[in-house]
């Protein structure tokens, strides 16, 4: 409880510290995000999906099954061949589950935080907070969507009416669905900060703010527990280090063989594929800690 406040006062400090330097530096703003986006996925990004074998391996025994890791890799790249396919035909629809993936995902990871462990609920918070921290930069978002889909793909025109909901909506409708037990309200209000404060990082620091400072260091510590292991998120790390390298090699086999459309505006909208093909092997992962058997 009290390392868990103290987390998060650390990251509202370094958060603000971050906001501070744009303020003073507004024309580095996009290398700045930049810098915060490679930082948080080295760090917790992607070592977080990297010890995803450890949790399949846990899983498998609880169920009596046999593991290999061989077959998890197996299974883990067919996953991201098969969404890479419909990303490569269908690049609206993918766009479209990428979003509902990651609403999903994060509403996993943050209700089972404050305890409130029911599906609907988590994927409808998901979305709310997807919502929240994507809403507030529409310029740059449709910039970028327009160069992963057509402008006249119905998935665009849906997403584009979407942006014009108000912002304060989502977040006082995330209060009022996630307000937690009296043990974790000073967590949940500082939280809440956390969330205001990625708004002020433009949209891919806010995202990379939350997505590695939040979500990757709880998804380390729902890890941990579920594995019963003894080592320290440092050591956690430590292992993750050989999988986050061939994740690392598997962005630059992607990279090769991207067209080169969406490399432009400095390769935002690739890597929002990239991360979605991790993304969806590794949440078919992380489901077995949040589920309820």
């Amino acid at each position: 409880m009290k390392s868990s406040i103290t987390y998060l006062i650390i990251l509202l400090i370094t958060g603000l510290f971050l906001k501070l330097i744009l303020f003073f530096f507004p024309q580095k703003q996009f290398v700045i995000e930049i810098f915060i986006l490679f930082i948080g996925l080295i760090f917790t990004g992607i070592p977080h999906g990297a010890i995803d074998h450890l949790v399949a391996k846990t899983t498998s025994n609880k169920r009596n099954n046999k593991f290999t890791l061989a077959h998890f890799i197996y299974r883990y790249t067919l996953f991201m061949l098969i969404y890479g396919c419909f990303w490569w035909f269908l690049p609206g629809l993918s766009l479209c589950f990428f979003i509902f993936l990651t609403a999903f995902h994060f509403g996993a990871t943050d209700m089972h935080y404050f305890g409130k462990e029911n599906k609907y609920l988590s994927f409808l918070y998901g979305l709310v907070l997807t919502a929240w921290l994507l809403l507030p930069h529409q310029v740059d978002l449709i910039n970028w969507l327009q160069l992963i889909i057509p402008k006249a793909d119905p998935i665009f025109i849906i997403i584009y009416f979407l942006f014009k909901i108000p912002s304060i909506i989502f977040i006082l409708l995330t209060g009022l669905l996630s307000f937690p037990e009296k043990s974790k309200r000073i967590d949940w209000i500082l939280f809440m900060l956390l969330l205001i404060l990625t708004n002020k990082l433009g949209l891919i620091g806010g995202f990379a703010f939350y997505f590695s400072g939040w979500h990757g260091w709880q998804a380390f510590n729902d890890i941990k527990m579920y594995i019963n292991s003894q080592n320290t998120i440092a050591q956690l790390w430590k292992k993750a280090i050989p999988f986050t390298l061939l994740s690392m090699f598997g962005l630059i086999i992607i990279y090769a063989i991207t067209p080169n459309s969406v490399w432009q505006n400095f390769g935002a909208p690739a890597l929002i594929i990239m991360i979605s093909l991790l993304t969806l092997p590794h949440m078919q992962v992380m489901q077995n800690i949040y589920n309820k058997e």
